[in-house]
């Protein structure tokens, strides 16, 4: 009979695996590439924002008071988002499309736990991500914004963007977990990529065209629009922080779930 190993070798083991799964996600050229576009368009997206500012400033009292807030988390952090489930799903799926899945398995013949290690890796990838490019877009939108009162400007002071910054960075790491489930669903990368986009992107734009009563139901569920609701910011949206963490951590729960059974019951 086998013996069963220690508490300690086991998670000895599972530390290994995680620091592999690691290695492959920061040495794949892909990983680089998505990061380098999520830097892209955040810069973009500011450049939107100082257009958005400029407008703004030359506008009538009448308009100004009716003006769009220069919030970074409406504008740049939902495509951050489709950028870092970019790199969760390939986390997953480039191992199916090059068949590196079959030497990975027979490494870590225990497919939730290989599972788990992929999952720990983006997690902190995604949310790491998330926190940077928020914070960095914060604090370059804090200082464009400068002593603007609202609408424009959405915070009194510079530390209540702070909770609207944490936010996205938790929901950027929710894009990135759903899309390494999904991604172990489908086992392609192009449509656990079609997925996310329209989770992401897609969908949010979609609901506003939707008639009102529904249209604010549909879209406080979203992703992204869960960003300003977990931090308790002034929104449209219906959930409260707690609801909209537990609606977060639905989207995470059931992708996962999905991707673990379907990768211990389909052929690798």
């Amino acid at each position: 009979m086998t013996a069963i190993p220690p508490a300690g070798e086991r998670a000895a083991s599972m530390k290994d695996v995680a620091a592999a799964e690691w290695l492959k996600l920061r040495t794949m050229r892909s990983t680089w590439a998505i990061w380098a576009g999520a830097a892209a368009y955040t810069v973009v997206g500011l450049v939107v924002i100082m257009m958005h500012i400029g407008s703004y400033d030359h506008a009538p009292p009448a308009e100004q008071a009716t003006f769009e807030s220069a919030d970074p988390a409406v504008t740049v952090m939902p495509i951050v988002a489709f950028f870092i489930g970019c790199l969760g799903a390939l986390a997953i799926t480039t191992e199916f499309s090059t068949g590196s899945i079959g030497p990975s398995l027979v490494a870590v013949p225990r497919r939730r736990t290989l599972l788990a290690a992929k999952t720990v890796v983006v997690a902190c990838a995604s949310f790491a991500s998330g926190a940077l490019f928020a914070g960095l877009s914060q604090i370059a939108v804090l200082f464009l914004l400068g002593d603007r009162p609202p609408p424009v400007n959405p915070w009194a002071n510079w530390w209540d963007a702070v909770p609207t910054a944490a936010g996205t960075a938790l929901v950027t790491l929710v894009a990135g977990l759903v899309a390494l489930g999904l991604g172990a669903v489908l086992r392609s990368t192009a449509a656990t990529v079609a997925v996310v986009g329209a989770l992401t992107v897609v969908m949010p734009s979609f609901a506003h065209f939707l008639p009102e009563p529904l249209h604010l139901r549909v879209a406080s569920v979203l992703i992204p629009n869960l960003a300003p609701q977990v931090a308790g910011a002034e929104s449209a949206y219906l959930l409260s922080p707690p609801a909209a963490l537990a609606v977060l951590a639905f989207y995470v729960v059931v992708a996962l779930a999905a991707g673990a059974l379907c990768l211990c019951r389909r052929d690798a």
